[in-house]
């Protein structure tokens, strides 16, 4: 898992980013945050009228830029199921590491006061001011910029990730920690169409011409 989480970065681009003409479903354009995905739509029909559906629930990475990923999967949900409640969080790391960052954060607070004030908060212990503090506060501008990306970049580290799980209701439908990658667009509604047919929330559908259609018994 660690691993996976090294790499979640690369995982998520392949999964967003340009792909081979013909596989259909998958997002392009992943600069920074940004993703766009294709002009072609996935589903063209009219958008399902069954109600009483079980929540659509996200919990993604937002220190990994996952949430552009979370809105446009819900908005492709909510075209084919606009009565279904769509929910979104944060996935939390294990709480050591949630623990260690606050006191990065922390400490990385006490480091800047420390700095712009010119203070050797050593002398209360009868230490003699370090070469390195020193030298901070004689370059306080360049000693606060170093320290703030420093220690943010470890905090950030703690706290990604990688994860984009995907439950309907108790049943989980997609882990990218176990898979290490996202689903299409596309395999996340047949998944979701699916539990609802084995809820019995929805009658049993095909898919048609690129649009999903009622099977002719089902009439």
């Amino acid at each position: 898992q660690e691993h996976n989480e090294d790499i979640h970065d690369e995982d998520f681009t392949s999964e967003f980013g340009d792909d081979k003409e013909g596989e259909e479903g998958y997002s392009v354009g992943t600069e920074s945050d940004h993703i766009e995905v294709r002009d072609q739509p996935l589903f063209t029909g009219v958008g399902s009228t069954a109600k009483d559906l079980p929540p659509l629930r996200f919990l993604y990475c937002v220190s990994c830029g996952y949430r552009q990923a979370f809105d446009q999967f819900s908005q492709f949900v909510r075209e084919k199921y606009p009565h279904m409640q769509i929910e979104g969080a944060n996935y939390p790391p294990v709480p050591w590491k949630t623990y260690l960052a606050q006191a990065i954060n922390l400490l990385k607070m006490a480091g800047l006061i420390t700095v712009v004030t010119g203070s050797n908060p050593l002398a209360a212990l009868g230490l003699a001011t370090p070469g390195l503090l020193t030298w901070a506060h004689g370059n306080k501008l360049s000693a606060c910029m170093m320290l703030f990306l420093l220690s943010n970049m470890v905090e950030s580290s703690l706290m990604s990730t990688g994860a984009f799980e995907i439950f309907l209701g108790d049943n989980q439908l997609w882990s990218k920690m176990e898979s290490g990658r996202v689903p299409a667009p596309g395999e996340l509604l047949q998944m979701i169409d699916s539990q609802l047919e084995l809820a019995g929330k929805i009658p049993a559908k095909g898919v048609t011409g690129g649009q999903f259609e009622m099977d002719s018994d089902k009439f």
